[in-house]
C-alpha cells in the first residue's frame, strides 16, 4: 500500500497507484477517497517511514475516468485529456431472407439432391439379382463407352457393379443398364428443371419453403416433364431399332 500525498493541501490517503499508459495514471484508493479539489495540484508518493519523496506526479491533475461501480478507483491524466464514453454501436437488425434469397437456398437445395440421385445409380436385375451401379461421372463415361462398343460389335462386355468384381455381362444386360441409367438421369434432370422454374414463379416465402424435392409437378411443368421424357424414351427406342436393324441383316 502506498502513501498518497495531494499537493492541494497535504493530505494523504492509502492506495495503490499504476500507469494505464505514459499520459495516465490510475489510483486505486483503500477506503477512503479525496475531493474532487483535491486532484487540482497533482500529488507525489511519500515513503510510508520517513515521508521522503518517492514518487512526483504533480503534472497529473486533470481527472480522466471515474468509474460508477468502484468509486476508489480514479484515473488522472497529465495532459489535460479525459475519457469519452465510446459511441455504442446499435446491434445490427436480425437478418430477414428476401423471397428471392429463399428461393435461391431452395433450388440449391434441390440441386444438391438431384445430383446425388442421379450419381447414385440405380440397382437392375441380372439373372434374378439385384446389382447396383453408381453413375458418377467416370461410371457415365465407362458405362457408355461398353454400350457403344456392344451395340456396334453384338458381343459381350465386362464390366462390374458396385463393390463387386468385373464380370461378363450380355449385350442386352448392357443395353439394360445404359438405358435405365441414361433414363434415370433424363428424369432427375428434367424434373429438377421444371421443379426449379415452378419454384421461381412463386410470390409467396412460406410456399417456397414447403417446396420438396419429389413433390408432385402439375400443370405446364407436368406437361413439359412428360413431353421430355417421351423424347428421350423415342431416341432410346430408336437407337436401339437401329442397333437391331444393324445385326439382323
Amino acid at each position: 500500500m502506498e502513501k498518497i500525498c495531494f499537493y492541494k493541501n497535504n493530505n494523504t490517503y492509502e492506495g495503490i497507484t499504476d500507469f494505464v499508459n505514459k499520459h495516465i495514471l490510475v489510483i486505486l484508493f483503500n477506503q477512503t477517497i479525496p475531493a474532487t479539489t483535491e486532484f487540482a495540484n497533482g500529488f507525489k508518493i511519500l515513503n510510508e517511514n520517513n515521508d521522503f519523496v518517492q514518487a512526483d506526479y504533480q503534472d497529473f491533475t486533470t481527472i480522466y475516468r471515474t468509474y460508477t461501480d468502484n468509486p476508489y478507483k480514479i484515473e488522472l491524466s497529465d495532459d489535460g485529456s479525459v475519457y469519452i464514453e465510446p459511441e455504442k454501436v446499435p446491434d445490427p437488425e436480425p437478418y430477414v431472407p428476401t423471397l428471392d434469397d429463399i428461393k435461391s437456398q431452395k433450388v440449391n437445395e434441390l440441386s444438391h439432391v438431384c445430383s446425388q440421385l442421379i450419381t447414385g445409380g440405380v440397382s437392375i436385375d441380372i439373372d434374378g439379382i439385384t446389382e447396383h451401379f453408381s453413375y458418377k461421372d467416370e461410371d457415365q463415361v465407362n458405362i457408355k463407352e461398353i454400350f457403344d462398343l456392344a451395340v456396334q460389335t453384338n458381343v459381350p462386355m465386362y464390366y462390374h457393379s458396385d463393390g463387386n468384381s468385373c464380370k461378363l455381362y450380355t449385350v442386352d444386360q448392357i443395353i439394360a443398364l445404359y438405358t435405365t441409367t441414361t433414363t434415370n438421369k433424363m428424369h432427375h434432370q428434367t424434373y429438377f428443371n421444371q421443379l426449379k422454374l415452378f419454384i421461381l414463379a412463386q410470390k409467396n416465402k412460406e410456399e417456397v419453403e414447403n417446396i420438396n424435392y419429389g413433390d408432385e409437378l402439375t400443370g405446364m411443368y407436368l406437361n413439359t416433364y412428360n413431353e421430355a421424357m417421351t423424347q428421350a424414351q423415342v431416341l432410346l427406342n430408336a437407337l436401339l431399332v437401329k442397333r437391331n436393324e444393324k445385326h439382323s441383316n
